[in-house]
């Protein structure tokens, strides 16, 4: 089971694939280099056989020599030396009889061997023979030595046409091999290209597609690990460089939109003022009922426009903020404190979970208390929708060069069709006349400020957790 899952992954890698192509190649090299070696170790036999039948032959030569040597001198070491080589004839078939019978017949090996032992029967009785009969058995010695000769030579003649033949054979079988190998390793090669190359140029196409706006993201030309990697860093890419977009234009839009939103705030601001002093003095004089009821109506409209004049101010404000260094656990705990004096529901259970040891983080401490308020407000609305009981998660973190603060509420959640522009100024899901659509877009713009990051996750009937994220003060070492 193990071993199937590891090939499937193999075949599915380019990685694999080109290894597997490696393994081809050698495999195809190896088979070759065994197939040569056993036509080698079969020529070597051969060429060994073959020496053997030359030796055979040039043995029977010499018993020819020594014998027409002693026919001519009479001399008694000639007679030795072609005694000496008849032997050796008949040892070296005897010995090699096996490896003779490969060029010869049993029958022609018999023939020959009988012929040797007749000749070697012949010489000696020539060599015991007086004068008279010398003339009778000289002919039958010559004829038996030619014999020998013409035998021994067809067997050395035999075995190099053998030789040859093989080596015709060699040649053309490593021919074939050579141009069998590179045609197969052409289109192992080719293979490789296609299976590897393809899919980076239809990434590249894809690349292209995406460059001249004409798709968003990459998708998989095949399901090989590397690329299936590739597109997903890339894809992954994409997605934040477009997030970055959206929130550099965002705080663009937002700058643009809180220099125009500051002087129309300023300009509205006097004439509020105005109404507010002389329906707070109406209301002092005594004014018929439904008068006096439309004045106070005039008064608390009035108030409602001021707060929200001050609520523009505030998110159109341009000045830096109070440089100081607090830790958010102590900002939290604040935050929470002060929660317990405004009115707030009471089925809601606030858990926290406080990391230890949290570093400093330079904030104006007044900005960021209104942030987490703001958000822990939203986070009891949403609850409250419910109408079930709600927990609300606080949890600190440091990741690296960072501090995280994660606010986690069970509420009815946000619509996937809204979350893009919650931090839109102005923008709210709430009743009219109950929100301003301010306070998402304030906390976007305090967060920014400090060089952090504001995000939101969310499901529809499952709650919400949005999670700040600040800088950490850098530590000075003092030598």
């Amino acid at each position: 089971m193990k071993s199937t899952r590891q090939d499937t992954l193999s075949r599915h890698s380019l990685r694999g694939k080109i290894t597997l192509g490696y393994y081809a190649v050698a495999a195809i090299i190896l088979v070759a280099s065994l197939f040569f070696v056993g036509e080698l170790r079969t020529l070597e036999a051969r060429v060994v056989l073959g020496q053997r039948a030359t030796d055979l032959f040039n043995t029977a030569l010499e018993i020819r020599r020594f014998e027409r040597n002693y026919f001519l001198h009479h001399q008694a070491v000639d007679l030795e030396e072609n005694g000496r080589y008849i032997q050796l004839a008949q040892d070296m078939l005897t010995a090699n009889r096996a490896d003779f019978s490969a060029i010869a017949t049993q029958a022609r090996l018999d023939e020959l061997q009988a012929l040797l032992s007749d000749y070697q029967h012949q010489m000696s009785a020539f060599a015991a023979a007086d004068r008279r009969p010398i003339a009778s058995i000289e002919p039958r010695v010559r004829l038996l030595g030619q014999e020998v000769v013409a035998i021994a030579e067809d067997m050395a003649g035999s075995e190099r046409r053998q030789i040859q033949k093989t080596l015709a054979s060699f040649r053309t079988l490593l021919l074939g091999v050579i141009l069998c190998m590179a045609v197969l390793i052409v289109l192992i090669g080719r293979v490789l290209s296609q299976r590897v190359v393809r899919p980076l140029k239809e990434m590249e196409t894809s690349v292209a597609a995406i460059s001249a706006n004409r798709r968003e993201t990459l998708s998989a030309p095949s399901n090989d690990r590397e690329i299936l990697s590739i597109i997903a860093a890339f894809n992954h890419m994409l997605k934040e460089l477009d997030l970055r977009q959206k929130s550099l234009m965002r705080s663009e839009r937002l700058a643009s939109l809180g220099t125009m939103l500051s002087g129309v705030a300023h300009e509205l601001n006097n004439p509020l003022t105005a109404i507010l002093t002389l329906s707070q003095l109406l209301l002092h004089h005594s004014l018929p009922g439904e008068s006096q009821e439309d004045m106070k109506c005039i008064y608390e409209e009035a108030q409602q426009a001021t707060r929200i004049v001050k609520d523009v101010l505030l998110f159109a404000r341009n000045n830096n903020y109070e440089n100081g260094h607090s830790s958010a656990n102590d900002v939290i705990r604040d935050v929470l404190r002060l929660r317990q004096h405004i009115e707030t529901v009471s089925n809601i259970n606030v858990v926290t979970h406080l990391a230890e040891d949290m570093p400093e983080t330079a904030i104006d401490r007044f900005q960021l208390q209104q942030v987490f308020l703001n958000i822990i407000l939203n986070a009891e609305a949403a609850i409250k929708d419910t109408g079930r009981p709600g927990l609300l998660t606080v949890t600190t973190e440091r990741d690296g060069d960072r501090v995280k603060m994660h606010f986690a509420d069970n509420g009815c959640g946000i619509k996937k069709s809204v979350m893009p522009r919650i931090f839109d100024p102005f923008f709210t899901t709430k009743e009219i006349g109950k929100g301003t659509g301010l306070g998402l877009s304030i906390c976007y713009g305090i967060v920014v400020k400090h060089g952090g990051r504001i995000s939101v996750r969310s499901q529809p009937g499952e709650g919400a957790t949005f999670t700040i994220e600040m800088p950490v003060v850098p530590t000075v070492n003092e030598d």
